[in-house]
């Protein structure tokens, strides 16, 4: 009656040559069990964050679970389109509650209500959406956020070069690493949770989902890669 979940429920989506399952759980703490039992069998978890409410009680419950199950995870901070939505603030709670692993992989140019805008560090690209979100434009970074971006984006590249000492030698030869050897250390990376990727979309108006599917499909470990798989 009031169209919040209280089982868990599997559905799947077709993306590119792969078929992603899903588990979609309830989010009240009352349903925990649901959860918990979800926990056990995934091979990635998705925590969604409430841009305007930050981390939550059932946040904090269930990030305990994922790290006794020892599960790949990736925060998803959702409703960046809402008046209250706080970058930032949301980011910086992440960071004090679950250490220096988070590691954002986006950024807005603005929320609230004119959030059409992400910059994505690891491809170094600024997504453009229009009213009906969906699949994006390609435009050029604002230069107030070039250098934030640089940054973020060389954070991502050594963090997916501290988890193979070859790829760690190359990018000290190198400078750089090519985009497969980035591919193949994130995967790494996120499977031995070395760090924990942070995405941000508006759910509800498809901005940013997109791209948050291609994360998975590219980079997420397969079941044969996961921990427990």
């Amino acid at each position: 009656e009031k169209e919040h979940s209280i089982f868990s429920t599997p559905l799947h989506a077709n993306w590119k040559s792969s078929k992603i399952n899903i588990i979609d759980t309830p989010g009240y703490d009352d349903f925990i069990g649901e959860v918990l039992s979800t926990l056990k069998v995934i091979d990635t978890a998705i925590m969604t964050i409430n841009a305007q409410n930050g981390i939550e009680v059932g946040t904090e419950i269930i990030w305990d679970y994922i790290q006794e199950y020892k599960k790949p995870t990736i925060f998803v901070i959702n409703q960046m389109d809402k008046e209250k939505a706080n970058y930032e603030n949301t980011l910086e709670q992440l960071r004090n509650r679950f250490g220096e692993k988070i590691l954002p992989i986006q950024i807005p140019v603005d929320s609230n209500n004119s959030f059409d805008q992400i910059v994505d560090a690891l491809r170094m690209v600024n997504y453009k959406f229009n009213e009906e979100g969906g699949k994006p434009s390609k435009i050029a970074i604002p230069e107030a956020l070039k250098d934030q971006v640089q940054d973020m984006h060389n954070a991502i590249v050594e963090a997916a070069a501290e988890n193979d000492e070859a790829l760690m030698e190359k990018y000290f030869e190198e400078g750089s690493l090519s985009e497969t050897d980035l591919a193949h250390g994130l995967t790494l990376g996120i499977s031995q949770q070395s760090f924990f990727p942070v995405f941000i979309c508006s759910a509800e108006n498809n901005i940013g989902s997109g791209r948050i599917m291609g994360f998975i499909n590219d980079i997420c470990p397969s079941p044969e890669q996961a921990p427990n798989g």
